[in-house]
């Protein structure tokens, strides 16, 4: 007698349920379901804190222009920083969404952060041997951002794309 999906159904029993299971595999599921759900709550609250971080930097950022001694450095500093935050903000919801962590989001969330600290220190004050590294950097993060495999195609649906 051949196991067919008609025998199958004749048994009333799929033919997967007729497979011999194991019995640790269910406990492997259980656990991995487990895993997956405490990494969701870990990073929702990541983005609860960051939601906080970029609230404040917000604060700070108006506290710095609404001071009697304006300092344009330090309040272009503080809203780079916010960009940073909004795109780790952003590769939490991507995240939590597709559970995997987008690279072109980190590319250029470390493209934003370099060209941060750049202009947080000013072209004039960093040294030459630093700002070459810092460029090949940047250079390398763009070609990597505008070469690389990393953007979703035109087939594929983008990960900042909406539903």
């Amino acid at each position: 007698m051949s196991s067919s999906p008609d025998n199958a159904r004749a048994t009333g029993a799929s033919p997967r349920a007729q497979e011999k299971r194991v019995p640790y595999t269910t406990v492997h599921g259980a656990i991995r379901r487990l895993l997956e759900s405490t990494q969701d709550v870990i990073a929702a609250l990541l983005a609860l804190v960051l939601f906080g971080a970029m609230v404040r930097a917000l604060w700070l950022m108006v506290q710095h222009a609404l001071a009697p001694t304006l300092s344009f450095r330090v309040v272009i500093a503080e809203a780079l920083f916010i960009l940073v935050l909004i795109e780790l903000q952003r590769l939490l919801i991507i995240y939590l969404r597709d559970h995997h962590v987008s690279v072109d989001v980190m590319v250029e969330i470390a493209l934003v952060a370099a060209l941060r600290e750049v202009s947080l220190l000013g072209i004039v004050e960093v040294e030459a041997l630093q700002l070459l590294a810092t460029t090949l950097f940047v250079i390398a993060l763009g070609v990597l951002l505008r070469y690389g495999d990393v953007r979703a195609g035109e087939g594929r649906r983008a990960h900042g794309a909406h539903e």
